[in-house]
């Protein structure tokens, strides 16, 4: 699967391999999440009767190889902020419908508030990696249905839940994964676009997050992750290497309009390091006015 655009938003040309996994590094306003809308649009138009995909003048175009099934399961993660407005966005979104109210609310942010409230397909075949989680976050991050929202289950205070504004960004960025296995939304086959994950997460987690995505990839999933941290974008090198899974993981640089392929890691690190050379700079030239 390859996902091409031309002239889109801040991006003049990008040929984006869509397979295993898919890194796209850069500054923030490179056209990163760019990539990502376009690609949550085309993957989940391919196949669907409710959707119609644009083709008028210079817009996306996924090129999809026979192998892959449809309609496309496609999950798009930017901002640990929806779970917080899980219960508005649904709301609103059924009001929107009813009313036919000329109120916008993003296609992909719909989606994933529908996929989060999916029903639990089976509780006998969970896959390895919700316990994994479970370890990190000391918890679990889970749909309640009866009440119709989302609450974190804190393992070490007994019997103590947390709804979504008590809970820490970095608990809800690994809940998502929790939700979103348990009913099966993630899965061999589906597309999982991760827009910035490491914003939200300290380095160690970084690291933890970067190896619950690349076992992912490893088992099926199709991820994109877009970044702009060398934590985390290392740490998806090193773990695709651990798995053995690099022949499948393509490395590409936003800079100036372009999504380039990326056949090595010099020159994400050389752009994305600039901050800290600039931060020495600064150093020695307070050492020298001293």
């Amino acid at each position: 699967m390859e996902l091409q655009l031309k002239n889109i938003g801040m991006i003049k040309e990008a040929n984006v391999k869509i397979d295993g996994l898919t890194v796209i590094a850069g500054e923030n306003d490179t056209g990163k999440s760019t990539v990502a809308k376009e690609l949550h649009y085309e993957a989940t138009s391919y196949g669907s009767l409710g959707r119609i995909p644009l083709k008028l003048g210079n817009r996306a175009k996924l090129k999809i190889t026979k192998d892959v099934l449809h309609p496309i399961s496609v999950v798009f993660i930017d901002t640990p902020n929806s779970l917080d407005t899980f219960s508005f966005i649904k709301n609103a979104t059924l009001l929107i419908h009813q009313q036919r109210l000329n109120i916008h609310l993003p296609m992909f942010r719909i989606d994933l508030i529908l996929q989060l409230s999916q029903d639990i397909i089976s509780k006998k075949n969970i896959n390895p990696l919700y316990k994994k989680i479970e370890k990190v976050i000391n918890g679990k991050v889970f749909y309640d249905k009866t009440k119709d929202e989302i609450l974190y289950e804190k393992f070490s205070l007994e019997k103590k839940l947390f709804k979504m504004e008590k809970t820490s960004n970095g608990i809800k960025m690994f809940g998502f994964l929790q939700i979103l296995l348990l009913n099966e939304t993630i899965k061999e086959g589906s597309i999982l676009i991760l827009d910035e994950p490491e914003v939200h997460l300290h380095p160690k987690w970084q690291l933890k997050y970067a190896e619950f995505v690349v076992e992912l990839a490893k088992n099926g999933v199709k991820i994109v992750v877009n970044s702009h941290s060398p934590y985390m974008i290392e740490a998806l090198k090193r773990y695709s290497e651990v798995e053995s899974i690099e022949d499948k993981t393509n490395f590409y640089l936003a800079e100036n309009g372009y999504i380039e392929h990326q056949e090595s890691l010099e020159n994400i690190f050389e752009k994305l390091a600039k901050p800290m050379q600039d931060l020495k700079e600064l150093k020695w030239q307070l050492l020298n006015k001293n």
